[in-house]
Protein backbone atom coordinates (compact mmCIF):
# COMPACT_ATOMS: atom_id res chain seq x y z
CA UNK A 1 0.00 0.00 0.00
CA UNK A 2 2.33 2.25 -1.01
CA UNK A 3 2.90 6.32 -0.34
CA UNK A 4 4.30 8.83 -2.87
CA UNK A 5 7.14 7.46 -5.32
CA UNK A 6 8.34 10.42 -5.21
CA UNK A 7 10.34 9.64 -1.91
CA UNK A 8 14.65 9.57 -2.50
CA UNK A 9 15.99 6.76 -0.62
CA UNK A 10 17.35 8.58 2.15
CA UNK A 11 14.13 10.55 2.69
CA UNK A 12 12.23 7.29 3.10
CA UNK A 13 14.88 5.61 5.40
CA UNK A 14 14.71 8.93 6.98
CA UNK A 15 11.39 8.89 7.26
CA UNK A 16 10.62 5.16 8.47
CA UNK A 17 13.68 5.55 11.09
CA UNK A 18 12.54 3.75 14.78
CA UNK A 19 14.48 1.92 16.73
CA UNK A 20 14.69 -1.45 16.14
CA UNK A 21 12.21 -3.82 18.67
CA UNK A 22 13.46 -4.76 22.29
CA UNK A 23 14.08 -8.30 23.15
CA UNK A 24 10.85 -8.16 25.12
CA UNK A 25 9.10 -6.89 22.32
CA UNK A 26 10.60 -8.36 19.43
CA UNK A 27 8.82 -10.56 17.24
CA UNK A 28 9.22 -14.09 16.46
CA UNK A 29 11.19 -14.93 13.26
CA UNK A 30 10.46 -18.20 11.37
CA UNK A 31 11.80 -19.39 8.58
CA UNK A 32 10.51 -21.03 5.88
CA UNK A 33 9.15 -24.53 5.20
CA UNK A 34 8.87 -26.09 1.93
CA UNK A 35 5.78 -27.77 0.71
CA UNK A 36 5.02 -30.53 -1.59
CA UNK A 37 2.90 -29.33 -4.30
CA UNK A 38 -0.23 -30.50 -4.63
CA UNK A 39 -2.82 -31.14 -7.62
CA UNK A 40 -6.01 -28.74 -7.29
CA UNK A 41 -8.71 -28.70 -10.17
CA UNK A 42 -10.20 -26.18 -12.18
CA UNK A 43 -13.13 -23.73 -12.23
CA UNK A 44 -15.73 -24.14 -13.55
CA UNK A 45 -18.11 -21.90 -15.15
CA UNK A 46 -20.59 -20.30 -13.55
CA UNK A 47 -23.93 -17.71 -14.00
CA UNK A 48 -23.45 -13.82 -12.92
CA UNK A 49 -25.42 -12.82 -9.85
CA UNK A 50 -28.65 -11.65 -10.47
CA UNK A 51 -29.77 -10.11 -7.62
CA UNK A 52 -28.05 -6.97 -7.60
CA UNK A 53 -28.53 -4.77 -3.84
CA UNK A 54 -28.11 -0.64 -4.14
CA UNK A 55 -24.83 -0.24 -2.87
CA UNK A 56 -24.04 2.36 -0.37
CA UNK A 57 -22.45 5.37 -1.76
CA UNK A 58 -19.39 6.75 1.01
CA UNK A 59 -16.93 9.45 0.40
CA UNK A 60 -13.27 9.13 0.71
CA UNK A 61 -11.53 9.74 3.30
CA UNK A 62 -10.26 13.56 3.65
CA UNK A 63 -6.93 14.16 1.99
CA UNK A 64 -6.17 17.76 3.34
CA UNK A 65 -3.51 17.19 5.96
CA UNK A 66 -0.33 15.72 4.95
CA UNK A 67 3.02 14.50 6.96
CA UNK A 68 6.19 14.87 5.45
CA UNK A 69 6.87 14.21 2.18
CA UNK A 70 4.74 10.55 2.59
CA UNK A 71 1.39 12.22 1.05
CA UNK A 72 -1.82 11.23 2.68
CA UNK A 73 -4.56 9.80 -0.19
CA UNK A 74 -2.03 10.20 -3.15
CA UNK A 75 -2.13 6.65 -4.04
CA UNK A 76 -4.75 5.31 -6.29
CA UNK A 77 -6.03 1.88 -6.59
CA UNK A 78 -9.08 -0.24 -8.21
CA UNK A 79 -10.38 -3.71 -7.19
CA UNK A 80 -12.20 -6.99 -8.54
CA UNK A 81 -14.43 -8.71 -6.95
CA UNK A 82 -13.95 -12.10 -8.48
CA UNK A 83 -16.57 -13.86 -6.38
CA UNK A 84 -19.45 -11.85 -8.81
CA UNK A 85 -17.81 -12.36 -11.96
CA UNK A 86 -16.98 -15.90 -11.46
CA UNK A 87 -17.22 -17.04 -15.57
CA UNK A 88 -14.45 -14.04 -16.38
CA UNK A 89 -12.24 -15.38 -13.51
CA UNK A 90 -13.03 -18.88 -15.02
CA UNK A 91 -12.13 -17.90 -18.28
CA UNK A 92 -8.73 -16.19 -16.58
CA UNK A 93 -7.82 -18.79 -14.16
CA UNK A 94 -7.61 -21.25 -17.40
CA UNK A 95 -5.53 -19.21 -19.64
CA UNK A 96 -2.80 -18.12 -16.61
CA UNK A 97 -2.43 -21.35 -15.40
CA UNK A 98 -1.64 -22.23 -19.07
CA UNK A 99 0.85 -19.30 -18.80
CA UNK A 100 2.62 -19.67 -16.00
CA UNK A 101 2.49 -22.93 -15.45
CA UNK A 102 1.38 -22.39 -11.53
CA UNK A 103 -1.02 -24.63 -9.61
CA UNK A 104 -4.71 -24.06 -8.73
CA UNK A 105 -7.23 -24.28 -6.22
CA UNK A 106 -10.11 -26.21 -6.16
CA UNK A 107 -12.24 -23.47 -7.34
CA UNK A 108 -14.76 -26.09 -9.10
CA UNK A 109 -18.36 -26.43 -7.55
CA UNK A 110 -18.83 -23.43 -5.57
CA UNK A 111 -21.95 -23.06 -3.39
CA UNK A 112 -23.53 -19.84 -4.65
CA UNK A 113 -26.62 -18.27 -2.70
CA UNK A 114 -28.24 -14.65 -1.78
CA UNK A 115 -30.29 -14.80 1.26
CA UNK A 116 -32.78 -12.43 1.34
CA UNK A 117 -35.24 -11.23 4.79
CA UNK A 118 -38.96 -11.11 4.62
CA UNK A 119 -38.85 -8.30 3.67
CA UNK A 120 -37.61 -8.43 0.09
CA UNK A 121 -33.93 -7.06 1.59
CA UNK A 122 -30.86 -8.57 1.55
CA UNK A 123 -29.76 -10.35 4.75
CA UNK A 124 -26.12 -10.22 5.43
CA UNK A 125 -25.08 -11.81 8.33
CA UNK A 126 -27.20 -15.07 8.78
CA UNK A 127 -25.77 -18.01 10.43
CA UNK A 128 -26.12 -20.99 7.86
CA UNK A 129 -24.66 -24.21 7.47
CA UNK A 130 -23.71 -26.76 4.49
CA UNK A 131 -23.96 -30.34 4.26
CA UNK A 132 -23.98 -33.34 1.94
CA UNK A 133 -27.51 -34.43 1.49
CA UNK A 134 -29.03 -36.47 4.22
CA UNK A 135 -26.06 -35.90 6.11
CA UNK A 136 -26.35 -35.67 10.16
CA UNK A 137 -23.56 -33.36 10.32
CA UNK A 138 -22.40 -30.17 8.19
CA UNK A 139 -19.01 -29.50 6.68
CA UNK A 140 -19.19 -25.92 6.75
CA UNK A 141 -20.57 -23.41 8.55
CA UNK A 142 -20.80 -19.52 8.16
CA UNK A 143 -22.61 -15.99 8.32
CA UNK A 144 -23.79 -14.63 4.57
CA UNK A 145 -21.80 -11.84 3.92
CA UNK A 146 -21.91 -8.47 2.37
CA UNK A 147 -25.74 -8.37 0.51
CA UNK A 148 -26.56 -11.56 1.61
CA UNK A 149 -24.48 -13.67 -0.43
CA UNK A 150 -22.20 -16.30 0.11
CA UNK A 151 -20.30 -18.21 -2.29
CA UNK A 152 -17.61 -20.94 -1.13
CA UNK A 153 -16.13 -23.50 -2.80
CA UNK A 154 -16.23 -27.58 -2.14
CA UNK A 155 -12.84 -28.26 -3.77
CA UNK A 156 -10.93 -25.80 -1.25
CA UNK A 157 -13.31 -27.17 1.87
CA UNK A 158 -11.97 -30.18 0.77
CA UNK A 159 -15.59 -32.16 -0.12
CA UNK A 160 -16.01 -32.55 -3.62
CA UNK A 161 -17.83 -34.59 -6.67
CA UNK A 162 -21.30 -33.10 -5.09
CA UNK A 163 -23.86 -31.98 -7.41
CA UNK A 164 -26.09 -30.43 -4.64
CA UNK A 165 -25.66 -29.68 -1.04
CA UNK A 166 -28.65 -28.72 1.74
CA UNK A 167 -28.01 -25.78 3.54
CA UNK A 168 -30.08 -24.79 6.57
CA UNK A 169 -30.11 -21.10 7.77
CA UNK A 170 -30.82 -20.02 11.48
CA UNK A 171 -32.58 -17.09 12.93
CA UNK A 172 -31.07 -14.74 15.42
CA UNK A 173 -31.92 -17.05 18.42
CA UNK A 174 -30.28 -19.90 16.83
CA UNK A 175 -33.07 -21.40 15.41
CA UNK A 176 -32.96 -23.24 12.43
CA UNK A 177 -36.07 -21.44 9.99
CA UNK A 178 -35.10 -22.87 6.49
CA UNK A 179 -33.65 -25.83 4.61
CA UNK A 180 -32.91 -25.70 1.13
CA UNK A 181 -30.92 -28.19 -1.98
CA UNK A 182 -28.76 -25.99 -3.58
CA UNK A 183 -27.16 -26.90 -6.90
CA UNK A 184 -23.55 -25.96 -6.91
CA UNK A 185 -22.30 -23.80 -10.04
CA UNK A 186 -25.13 -21.23 -10.00
CA UNK A 187 -26.57 -18.22 -7.92
CA UNK A 188 -29.79 -19.01 -6.00
CA UNK A 189 -31.97 -17.06 -4.02
CA UNK A 190 -33.10 -18.55 -0.78
CA UNK A 191 -36.01 -16.71 0.76
CA UNK A 192 -35.78 -16.25 4.89
CA UNK A 193 -38.81 -15.84 7.41
CA UNK A 194 -37.08 -13.66 9.51
CA UNK A 195 -34.65 -10.26 8.43
CA UNK A 196 -31.24 -10.18 9.03
CA UNK A 197 -28.46 -7.74 10.31
CA UNK A 198 -24.54 -7.83 10.54
CA UNK A 199 -23.36 -6.95 13.64
CA UNK A 200 -20.04 -7.87 14.26
CA UNK A 201 -18.86 -8.26 17.61
CA UNK A 202 -14.78 -7.65 16.60
CA UNK A 203 -12.64 -7.22 14.10
CA UNK A 204 -9.20 -8.82 13.56
CA UNK A 205 -7.04 -6.86 11.22
CA UNK A 206 -3.27 -8.88 9.67
CA UNK A 207 -1.02 -6.90 7.46
CA UNK A 208 1.17 -9.48 5.56
CA UNK A 209 3.67 -7.12 4.23
CA UNK A 210 6.40 -7.56 1.88
CA UNK A 211 9.43 -5.48 3.36
CA UNK A 212 12.21 -6.05 0.73
CA UNK A 213 13.78 -2.79 -0.96
CA UNK A 214 10.81 -2.53 -3.15
CA UNK A 215 8.40 -1.63 -0.75
CA UNK A 216 9.24 1.36 0.73
CA UNK A 217 6.31 3.59 -0.18
CA UNK A 218 4.13 0.96 0.30
CA UNK A 219 5.41 0.76 4.09
CA UNK A 220 5.28 4.57 4.22
CA UNK A 221 1.48 4.54 3.16
CA UNK A 222 0.54 1.82 5.80
CA UNK A 223 2.63 3.66 8.58
CA UNK A 224 0.26 6.79 7.66
CA UNK A 225 -2.51 5.38 7.04
CA UNK A 226 -3.81 2.77 8.11
CA UNK A 227 -5.08 3.03 12.00
CA UNK A 228 -6.92 6.28 10.43
CA UNK A 229 -8.31 3.74 7.85
CA UNK A 230 -9.47 1.58 10.23
CA UNK A 231 -10.97 3.98 13.02
CA UNK A 232 -12.91 5.38 9.78
CA UNK A 233 -14.40 2.07 8.83
CA UNK A 234 -14.93 0.88 12.79
CA UNK A 235 -17.47 3.94 13.12
CA UNK A 236 -19.62 2.10 11.26
CA UNK A 237 -19.98 -0.88 13.90
CA UNK A 238 -20.38 0.61 17.22
CA UNK A 239 -19.02 -0.91 19.84
CA UNK A 240 -16.22 -2.90 18.08
CA UNK A 241 -13.49 -4.64 19.54
CA UNK A 242 -10.64 -4.18 17.33
CA UNK A 243 -7.02 -6.17 17.10
CA UNK A 244 -4.55 -5.61 14.87
CA UNK A 245 -1.35 -8.20 13.72
CA UNK A 246 0.98 -8.02 11.32
CA UNK A 247 3.41 -10.32 9.65
CA UNK A 248 6.60 -8.94 8.10
CA UNK A 249 8.28 -10.84 5.45
CA UNK A 250 11.67 -10.57 3.11
CA UNK A 251 13.29 -13.58 1.46
CA UNK A 252 15.84 -16.72 2.35
CA UNK A 253 19.17 -15.62 3.01
CA UNK A 254 17.88 -12.01 4.07
CA UNK A 255 18.64 -11.52 7.73
CA UNK A 256 14.97 -12.25 8.02
CA UNK A 257 12.74 -15.02 6.27
CA UNK A 258 9.30 -13.93 8.60
CA UNK A 259 8.68 -11.97 11.22
CA UNK A 260 5.20 -13.02 13.53
CA UNK A 261 4.32 -9.89 15.95
CA UNK A 262 1.04 -11.10 16.88
CA UNK A 263 -1.82 -9.77 17.42
CA UNK A 264 -2.07 -5.62 19.11
CA UNK A 265 -5.03 -4.57 20.63
CA UNK A 266 -3.53 -1.38 20.78
CA UNK A 267 -3.25 0.90 18.08
CA UNK A 268 -0.14 2.65 19.26
CA UNK A 269 1.32 -0.50 19.25
CA UNK A 270 0.50 -1.46 15.83
CA UNK A 271 1.78 1.81 14.90
CA UNK A 272 5.18 1.32 16.69
CA UNK A 273 5.21 -2.30 14.81
CA UNK A 274 4.69 -0.38 11.83
CA UNK A 275 7.53 2.45 11.66
CA UNK A 276 10.19 -0.05 12.84
CA UNK A 277 9.82 -1.78 9.30
CA UNK A 278 12.45 -0.74 7.20
CA UNK A 279 12.35 -1.91 3.32
CA UNK A 280 15.63 -3.43 2.67
CA UNK A 281 16.96 -6.95 1.11
CA UNK A 282 15.48 -9.34 -1.67
CA UNK A 283 17.82 -9.53 -4.36
CA UNK A 284 16.01 -11.66 -6.86
CA UNK A 285 12.17 -11.22 -7.86
CA UNK A 286 10.57 -14.08 -5.91
CA UNK A 287 10.07 -13.29 -2.14
CA UNK A 288 8.92 -15.72 0.86
CA UNK A 289 5.40 -14.52 0.46
CA UNK A 290 4.16 -18.44 0.92
CA UNK A 291 5.97 -18.48 4.37
CA UNK A 292 4.48 -15.32 5.41
CA UNK A 293 1.05 -16.27 4.60
CA UNK A 294 1.08 -19.20 6.30
CA UNK A 295 2.51 -17.34 9.49
CA UNK A 296 -0.68 -15.00 8.99
CA UNK A 297 -3.31 -17.71 8.52
CA UNK A 298 -1.72 -19.29 11.65
CA UNK A 299 -2.54 -16.77 13.98
CA UNK A 300 -4.95 -17.15 16.95
CA UNK A 301 -7.85 -15.52 15.46
CA UNK A 302 -10.91 -15.11 17.60
CA UNK A 303 -13.80 -16.86 16.54
CA UNK A 304 -17.32 -16.72 16.76
CA UNK A 305 -19.38 -13.53 15.23
CA UNK A 306 -16.76 -11.70 13.74
CA UNK A 307 -14.96 -10.12 10.70
CA UNK A 308 -11.46 -11.73 10.43
CA UNK A 309 -9.32 -9.90 7.62
CA UNK A 310 -5.98 -10.42 5.98
CA UNK A 311 -4.44 -8.38 3.67
CA UNK A 312 -1.56 -9.27 1.84
CA UNK A 313 0.71 -6.53 0.27
CA UNK A 314 3.07 -7.36 -1.97
CA UNK A 315 4.95 -6.83 -5.63
CA UNK A 316 6.28 -10.13 -6.23
CA UNK A 317 4.96 -13.47 -6.52
CA UNK A 318 6.26 -16.67 -4.10
CA UNK A 319 8.99 -18.52 -5.54
CA UNK A 320 7.42 -21.61 -8.24
CA UNK A 321 8.66 -24.07 -5.74
CA UNK A 322 6.47 -22.56 -2.80
CA UNK A 323 3.28 -21.53 -5.07
CA UNK A 324 1.27 -24.66 -3.32
CA UNK A 325 2.44 -23.75 0.07
CA UNK A 326 0.71 -20.34 -0.70
CA UNK A 327 -2.17 -21.50 -2.09
CA UNK A 328 -2.55 -24.39 0.94
CA UNK A 329 -1.92 -21.05 3.32
CA UNK A 330 -5.22 -19.93 1.39
CA UNK A 331 -7.30 -23.00 2.26
CA UNK A 332 -6.67 -23.28 5.39
CA UNK A 333 -7.87 -19.36 5.49
CA UNK A 334 -10.69 -20.42 4.04
CA UNK A 335 -11.48 -23.41 6.54
CA UNK A 336 -11.04 -20.63 9.69
CA UNK A 337 -12.80 -18.47 8.19
CA UNK A 338 -10.60 -16.04 7.21
CA UNK A 339 -10.88 -13.45 4.04
CA UNK A 340 -7.90 -12.59 2.61
CA UNK A 341 -8.01 -9.00 0.92
CA UNK A 342 -4.83 -9.01 -1.61
CA UNK A 343 -2.89 -5.74 -3.01
CA UNK A 344 -0.38 -6.12 -5.86
CA UNK A 345 2.07 -3.10 -6.07
CA UNK A 346 4.11 -1.56 -8.49
CA UNK A 347 6.09 -4.56 -9.95
CA UNK A 348 3.63 -7.03 -9.60
CA UNK A 349 3.31 -9.21 -12.46
CA UNK A 350 1.16 -12.41 -14.10
CA UNK A 351 2.59 -15.00 -11.51
CA UNK A 352 1.63 -12.91 -8.71
CA UNK A 353 -1.52 -12.08 -9.50
CA UNK A 354 -2.42 -15.43 -10.45
CA UNK A 355 -1.69 -16.85 -6.94
CA UNK A 356 -3.18 -13.81 -4.91
CA UNK A 357 -6.46 -13.41 -7.09
CA UNK A 358 -7.21 -17.36 -6.13
CA UNK A 359 -6.26 -16.74 -2.17
CA UNK A 360 -9.11 -13.93 -2.50
CA UNK A 361 -11.58 -15.37 -4.29
CA UNK A 362 -11.59 -18.60 -2.32
CA UNK A 363 -12.12 -16.60 1.03
CA UNK A 364 -14.34 -14.35 -0.13
CA UNK A 365 -11.83 -11.44 -0.50
CA UNK A 366 -10.97 -9.18 -2.98
CA UNK A 367 -8.22 -8.62 -5.03
CA UNK A 368 -7.06 -4.77 -5.44
CA UNK A 369 -4.28 -3.30 -7.35
CA UNK A 370 -2.19 -0.08 -7.67
CA UNK A 371 -3.15 2.48 -10.44
CA UNK A 372 -0.60 4.80 -12.28
CA UNK A 373 -3.37 7.36 -11.98
CA UNK A 374 -1.61 9.66 -9.38
CA UNK A 375 1.18 10.13 -10.95
CA UNK A 376 3.61 8.93 -8.38
CA UNK A 377 6.00 6.36 -9.05
CA UNK A 378 6.78 3.88 -11.40
CA UNK A 379 4.64 1.96 -13.75
CA UNK A 380 1.94 -0.26 -12.30
CA UNK A 381 0.63 -3.29 -14.26
CA UNK A 382 -2.47 -3.34 -15.98
CA UNK A 383 -4.61 -6.07 -13.98
CA UNK A 384 -6.58 -8.40 -16.53
CA UNK A 385 -9.87 -7.70 -15.62
CA UNK A 386 -12.82 -6.47 -17.69
CA UNK A 387 -13.79 -3.91 -15.26
CA UNK A 388 -13.05 -1.17 -12.53
CA UNK A 389 -12.80 2.04 -10.78
CA UNK A 390 -9.68 3.79 -9.78
CA UNK A 391 -10.12 5.74 -6.60
CA UNK A 392 -7.78 6.47 -3.72
CA UNK A 393 -6.22 3.59 -2.00
CA UNK A 394 -7.30 5.12 1.08
CA UNK A 395 -10.66 5.05 0.35
CA UNK A 396 -10.84 1.59 -1.35
CA UNK A 397 -9.36 0.24 2.12
CA UNK A 398 -12.02 2.46 4.16
CA UNK A 399 -14.87 1.15 1.67
CA UNK A 400 -14.28 -2.09 1.75
CA UNK A 401 -13.38 -2.93 5.11
CA UNK A 402 -16.76 -0.82 5.98
CA UNK A 403 -18.70 -3.00 3.31
CA UNK A 404 -17.33 -6.16 5.49
CA UNK A 405 -18.48 -4.71 8.62
CA UNK A 406 -21.97 -3.46 7.70
CA UNK A 407 -23.15 -6.10 5.32
CA UNK A 408 -23.62 -3.71 2.65
CA UNK A 409 -21.78 -2.91 -0.34
CA UNK A 410 -20.21 0.96 -0.02
CA UNK A 411 -19.07 2.21 -3.66
CA UNK A 412 -17.30 5.31 -4.37
CA UNK A 413 -18.96 8.52 -5.13
CA UNK A 414 -19.31 9.92 -8.07
CA UNK A 415 -16.84 12.91 -7.55
CA UNK A 416 -14.34 10.38 -6.25
CA UNK A 417 -13.96 8.25 -8.81
CA UNK A 418 -10.94 9.08 -10.85
CA UNK A 419 -11.35 6.89 -14.12
CA UNK A 420 -13.65 3.79 -14.73
CA UNK A 421 -12.71 0.77 -17.05
CA UNK A 422 -15.43 -1.39 -18.68
CA UNK A 423 -18.82 -1.50 -17.46
CA UNK A 424 -19.06 -1.70 -13.64
CA UNK A 425 -21.82 -1.66 -11.45
CA UNK A 426 -21.55 -2.47 -7.74
CA UNK A 427 -18.79 -4.57 -8.06
CA UNK A 428 -19.99 -6.72 -11.31
CA UNK A 429 -18.50 -6.20 -15.20
CA UNK A 430 -21.64 -5.85 -17.23
CA UNK A 431 -19.21 -5.70 -20.66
Amino acid sequence: MPASRMLTAASLAALLAACTPSLRDAPSVIEAEPMVEEEIGLAEPVMEPVFDAAPIVTEAPSSSSYAGRARRGVVTAGDIDDALNLNAFSRYLSRAGRETGLPKLGLSQPVLAQLVGVDGQPAPGARYTLRRPGAAEPFHSGYAGPDGRIAVFLGVLGTTALKSVEMRVFDGNGQETTARTLRTGQWQRVDLPFDADWQPDFLDLVLVVDTTGSMGDEIAFLNKELIGITRAAARTAPGLSVRYGLIAYRDHYDDYVVRNYGFTSKPSEMSGWLRGLRADGGGDYPEAAAAALKSGVGLNWRRGKGERILIHVADAPPHNKDAATYLGAAKRAAEKGVQVFTLGASGVADEAEYLMRQASVATGGRYMFLTDDSGVGNAHAEPTVSCYRVTRLAGLLTRILSTELTGRRHEAAAGDVIREVGTYRAGICRN
